[in-house]
């Protein structure tokens, strides 16, 4: 049977809040294709489900802690705790283009931050009614079941995750470089994915179906759930370099055993 941890009255609260947000994205999707797109930025999409995502969240998670902060990416129900309140983030479709597009891979996402620190995190997969969720120290879990991440598979045999960069977003390093990396880790993986959701593709290496992903110019609206979740999984994350995360947003989450060499190609 399947290790089953206790949930926190936290955790079940943000669990419930990422279920009613997944059920509201699902019925915007089967409208894909008919949907209003905006363009943020150049090619970074919203649409109005983000927004009523987002704002159902935010309602849900305002009524049980009312005194703490609400930060997301949408703005859609925002609100400011004491400035030492914990503080919730939310990206209520991870992979909007994904979502716009009518492809099924985007994720739900809630942090809650206690200072610097991730307490707490949960990525929903709405379209496979998939869970991923952590709480510090309490290791992490899919649907219930405990995850480990996967020891001793070498690069000849990972499965990379890895973001191909619109201009303007790789921040930590030259462009040319970053592409340099990308074409030396073809040459040598088992094979790479591009998935286009970083939350969810980060929490696939906690769940051994990426043995690392990486990816520049991420809030951590997009990360910082998906990193928590990786790291009580037993796995390794920060920046390319291997020490933490930049202000860059530069993430590398990968198993111990190809994490080493990921830097060693990054910081050559």
């Amino acid at each position: 049977m399947p290790e089953i941890e206790a949930i926190s009255p936290l955790l079940a609260t943000m669990i419930a809040a990422a279920h009613l947000g997944g059920g509201i994205a699902r019925k915007h999707f089967a409208a894909c294709g008919q949907a209003e797109v905006d363009e943020k930025a150049a090619r970074d999409y919203v649409t109005a489900a983000d927004v009523a995502v987002e704002a159902a969240i935010a309602a849900e998670l305002a009524e049980a802690y009312p005194d703490w902060s609400i930060n997301g990416e949408e703005k859609a129900g925002n609100r400011e705790g004491a400035p030492d309140a914990p503080r919730f983030l939310i990206d209520p479709i991870d992979g909007t283009t994904n979502f716009a597009w009518g492809i099924p891979f985007f994720g739900v996402v809630i942090s809650l931050l206690r200072g610097n620190r991730i307490d707490a995190g949960v990525v929903y997969d709405p379209m496979r009614d998939e869970l991923f969720y952590a709480e510090r120290g309490h290791g992490a879990f899919l649907d219930g079941a405990r995850l480990t991440v996967r020891q001793g598979r070498d690069i000849d045999h990972a499965v990379i995750g890895a973001s191909l960069p619109i201009p303007g977003q790789v921040k930590s390093m030259p462009v040319a470089r970053y592409r340099e990396v990308l074409m030396e880790i073809m040459d040598h993986a088992a094979t790479m994915r591009r998935m286009g959701s970083a939350a969810l593709s980060i929490a696939y290496v906690a769940a051994s179906r990426h043995d690392a992903f990486f990816e520049d110019g991420l809030s951590p609206h997009d990360y910082a759930a998906s990193v928590l979740i990786v790291e009580e999984a037993g796995g390794l994350v920060g920046g390319f370099d291997g020490g933490a995360i930049p202000d860059t947003g530069a993430v590398l989450a990968a198993t111990p055993t190809v994490h080493p060499w990921l830097v060693e190609r990054f910081t050559a």
